[in-house]
Order: C-alpha cells, then sequence, then structure tokens
C-alpha cells in the first residue's frame, strides 16, 4: 500500500515529466492519473493514505476556486509549485484546539479575539 498519491494539474509538461521520472523511483508514492479520481474528492473515506494535488501558481496565494476545493476535500494537501519552480507552497486544513483551565470572560474573550 503507498503512503501517499500524488496528482498533477496545470504543471507544464516539462515539469510534469521531470516529477513523474523523479517520483517514478519511490515506490511508496503512487501517482494518480487524472488528478480527478483523488479518493480525498469523492465521498468522505477515513481510511486511504494522504493526497497531493500539485500545481503551478503564478502568485503566492491559492485562488478562492482551490480554496474552496480544498475546504471541501479536507484530507487533500495542496503542494503550489512556484513559476521558476524553485518553491513549492504547500496548503491543507488543520485541526485546531485550545484549551483553556478555569476559563475566565475575559480569557474566552482573547481567544476569540485573536487570529486565527
Amino acid at each position: 500500500m503507498p503512503s501517499a498519491r500524488i496528482a498533477f494539474a496545470g504543471l507544464s509538461p516539462l515539469c510534469e515529466q521531470i516529477l513523474r521520472v523523479g517520483l517514478a523511483r519511490r515506490p511508496d508514492i503512487e501517482l494518480v492519473t487524472p488528478w480527478t479520481r483523488l479518493s480525498s474528492l469523492g465521498p468522505p473515506d477515513a481510511a486511504g493514505p494522504p493526497e497531493t494535488l500539485l500545481i503551478e501558481l503564478q502568485r503566492p496565494d491559492l485562488p478562492p476556486a482551490l480554496r474552496a476545493l480544498l475546504s471541501a476535500a479536507s484530507r487533500l494537501r495542496i503542494a503550489a509549485l512556484s513559476p521558476d519552480a524553485r518553491s513549492i507552497t504547500v496548503f491543507q486544513l488543520l485541526e485546531q484546539r485550545t484549551v483553556l483551565l478555569h476559563c475566565s470572560a475575559e480569557d474566552l474573550c482573547s481567544v476569540l479575539d485573536s487570529p486565527a
């Protein structure tokens, strides 16, 4: 069973070919084609290895449509390759818990007012 599943979307053909050759050497990684077959895009499934959609972005921010995709598929990671292929930014949803012991109203307000 693979430890990760990766799919490509919107990469230049040369960049995709280089990444495919590099990742093909890793027997623990499954390449998924087309990217719409990632299981995290379907009905919720608790099992399965982590999935990453590898894309290329012109700007460092994730476009609204991809933010919506990430929100809908919470197990999905989106790895955005910079146009010069020198850096990758990984976007993912993470659960965060804050436990307040002996919490006062002031403590609660300070947590609610803090940036997410």
